[in-house]
């Protein structure tokens, strides 16, 4: 938790798009969750891709892959529970997910509203105490969403969602890391996106697609103002208040050379 109790410390990790998610930088992930114990954990939507309920061309070698795709899922959700035992973890959902229901609504009616068929009941949410939001979710003066508008260049979807909803908001969606401001006589008001924790060459795109591995961190003071943190992740790299986290092993003991530790 946070240090200081005036501040609260939220994380936002959206898009991993399991089993397309990266897992080496999950470990670094893991690693500064552990050393910062943030207050909440926010998932921002497509933490799972369900690529075989896709409307898109499909490789029949991973068409009937759900239920491991779902262990994964859950493994991470145990993962996050047993380093941060004392964050409050919520799951937005995104559109990756609303492919469950469109799946079910168009192929299986008959199965739409089984309990047991639910996004909450298949990943568990219950048993992991996590919170469910199907839309966004609000602390402060910063909303936190998915998204739902796309541009090619960084900080165009960010500028996008600001100016659809009219609010600070944190959305992830386009797997781009940018910020867009706008002040005028009511303030200022910002927009970020959030990046992604994906596989940057993933198989069913051709070319290299301009995404950016990334997350961010929200520190709120007394839900009057905020700070927000683009943490790009470089070369499965990222600094955060002078501490470097990295899978590079040659860097990693430079850097600590270099602080004398």
């Amino acid at each position: 938790m946070s240090k200081n109790k005036a501040f609260t410390m939220l994380v936002f990790l959206s898009d991993l798009h399991i089993p397309y998610h990266n897992k080496k930088l999950l470990k670094l992930i893991y690693k500064f969750l552990k050393d910062n114990q943030p207050d909440y954990i926010v998932l921002g939507g497509d933490l799972i891709d369900f690529y075989s309920l896709s409307k898109f061309n499909k490789d029949p070698r991973r068409a009937l892959d759900i239920q491991k795709d779902l262990d994964i899922l859950h493994e991470f959700f145990k993962i996050l529970k047993e380093i941060c035992p004392n964050a409050k973890i919520i799951y937005i959902k995104g559109n990756h997910e609303q492919r469950l229901r469109t799946y079910k609504w168009t192929k299986a009616p008959e199965l739409a509203y089984l309990r047991c068929l639910t996004p909450q009941a298949l990943f568990g949410l219950d048993e992991f105490d996590i919170q469910w939001e199907e839309h966004r979710w609000k602390f402060g003066k910063l909303w936190f969403m998915h998204g739902d508008k796309l541009s090619k260049h960084s900080g165009d979807s960010a500028r996008k969602n600001r100016e659809e909803y009219g609010v600070n908001c944190l959305t992830g969606h386009s797997h781009r890391s940018g910020k867009s401001n706008l002040t005028n006589l009511g303030g200022n008001i910002g927009g970020w996106e959030n990046g992604c924790l994906c596989n940057l060459n993933p198989e069913y795109i051709a070319g290299i697609p301009n995404w950016q591995n990334a997350f961010s961190v929200v520190l709120d003071y007394k839900g009057k103002i905020f700070y927000l943190s683009n943490i790009d992740i470089v070369k499965n790299s990222f600094l955060y208040q002078n501490k470097l986290y990295t899978l590079n092993e040659e860097w990693e003991k430079e850097f600590n050379n270099d602080l004398g530790s």
